[in-house]
């Protein structure tokens, strides 16, 4: 898609059988279509890969009918930044006390280790148990359905049916993108089923406890539209995915990119180091005193965005743009690594530097009419835009501000030759979902008193994160 805006222009159409897709690489026009237009972009496109792959009861490719408004207005409730910053503070901040506590004992597990982490943290908001370990149901069934959906929609990996009808006739023995739907649908419907039936069990003896699931059972928060069994635990699988699997993908990214150059550890450290010493780890209300944080996190998210080509939309009634027609139903994508690889100098080259001039959060940029200094676009745009944003946030915040205050990440060392190993950072696995490629890097103690520092804060809260098992 960069390529081709390269060539024809940052506002572009492609025709695909009967189909018309609209790429916008182009700042302006997502703000005047996208943002500006959202009740006519809000919708998702009309394709039989989603309809199957999701059976139309997954939160983020829905299309745009009242029960996905009820979703979004209860999950916007959810995850507000007054209950992101009060309640919901303590268990993210006891789970990553975890998370630096695993690294200093077993560092070369650190990817499993991350993505307990968050998959644990959001396990607790939405069903109310944790995951002690990634092994654990609440550790790992979140990463076995977003690894079989990742497949299932991977760009180009299904057979464009929408576009040419005629391979709808094709049987299902010889559509293995179609038999990748089909599985990836039963696999997230049995999932998120378990998930259920473990909190009914859960509640069935008398333990109802503050989360998500468990106030929408008591009808404390009540959906406006109904919904049926595998509607609502799809629904909350759905939530827990996205705030688990994109997040520990958007640290990997964080962490690869770190190592390759600790120059800017150290510029992240000059400021750790004045504000917290090695008294304490940081915590949220250091973020205005920490800026340089921020200006890493919004870098691994502009160089590899989570979803590079976005997520799709689709026109609802035809538009004109600048002289041009988007015709009714055609698929408008907002392609965020070519837009955050357009908008930028030197796009290819890791600089959190580019950033000082940017003190505030991803949504502070993409809900204001100054377009032009937009941060990056990995959220999305519009009444789309990724309802877990200010969560996503503070989670790669506060995982990294802890990572760069309590280690040195640096590359793994060849046992053979004793030679440092060079790190890919153009290594991604090819889907739905950017992610590192699996990678070795070395997370050596600052310090002692850094040390210390870990061990005993896991301990003042061990005690805490046990009462969600």
């Amino acid at each position: 898609m960069r390529e081709w805006s390269d060539q024809y222009g940052s506002v572009f159409s492609l025709k695909v059988g009967r189909s018309t897709i609209i790429v916008l690489n182009d700042r302006r026009a997502v703000h005047d279509l996208i943002d500006k237009r959202s009740a006519i972009y809000s919708d998702r496109p009309i394709e039989q890969q989603l309809e199957i792959a999701f059976g139309n009861e997954n939160f983020a490719m829905l299309h745009a009918t009242p029960m996905w408004r009820a979703q979004r207005k209860v999950t916007s409730q959810l995850l507000t930044p007054m209950r992101l910053d009060s309640e919901i503070a303590r268990i993210q901040e006891a789970e990553i006390s975890q998370l630096m506590y695993d690294l200093l004992l077993t560092p070369d597990d650190f990817r499993t280790h991350l993505k307990r982490a968050t998959s644990s943290a959001s396990s607790i908001v939405i069903y109310g148990n944790r995951a002690p370990s990634f092994e654990s149901f609440w550790g790992s069934a979140v990463y076995v359905t977003m690894g079989k959906i990742s497949k299932a929609i991977a760009p180009g990996s299904y057979l464009p049916v929408d576009q040419f009808p005629i391979l709808k006739y094709l049987p299902n023995r010889w559509n293995a993108g179609k038999q990748r739907a089909h599985d990836s649908y039963r696999t997230m419907t049995d999932t998120w089923n378990e998930a259920r039936r473990l909190v009914d069990q859960r509640r069935a003896k008398g333990d109802k406890r503050n989360s998500f699931i468990d106030k929408l059972l008591n009808e404390d928060i009540k959906l406006d539209v109904p919904h049926s069994y595998t509607e609502l635990n799809n629904y909350l699988g759905a939530v827990h995915q996205g705030g688990a699997d994109t997040t520990s993908s958007a640290v990997l990214t964080h962490i690869i990119h770190l190592a390759k150059h600790p120059h800017f550890q150290e510029k992240a450290r000059v400021e750790l180091d004045r504000v917290c010493r090695t008294d304490r780890m940081p915590v949220w209300s250091d973020f205005k005193d920490l800026p340089y944080i921020n200006c890493i996190i919004k870098e691994g998210l502009r160089i590899r965005p989570i979803v590079p080509a976005g997520l799709p939309h689709r026109a609802r009634q035809d538009n004109w743009y600048e002289g041009m027609l988007i015709p009714k139903d055609a698929t408008v994508f907002i392609p965020a690594y070519a837009l955050n690889h357009s908008t930028h100098k030197d796009p290819e080259i890791y600089n959190p530097d580019r950033y000082l001039n940017h003190p505030r959060l991803a949504m502070d940029y993409a809900g204001s009419p100054d377009y032009k200094n937009r941060d990056h676009y990995s959220y999305g745009a519009g009444r789309r835009i990724c309802v877990g944003i200010h969560l996503a946030e503070r989670t790669q915040w506060r995982i990294t501000a802890r990572l760069l205050w309590a280690f040195k990440i640096e590359p793994a060392v060849d046992e053979a030759t004793g030679e440092k190993i060079e790190l890919d950072t153009n290594a991604y696995e090819d889907g739905f979902l950017s992610e590192p490629d699996p990678f070795r890097v070395r997370f050596v103690p600052r310090s002692e008193k850094h040390a210390e520092v870990l061990r005993r804060e896991f301990k003042e809260v061990e005690e805490f994160l046990k009462k969600w098992e």
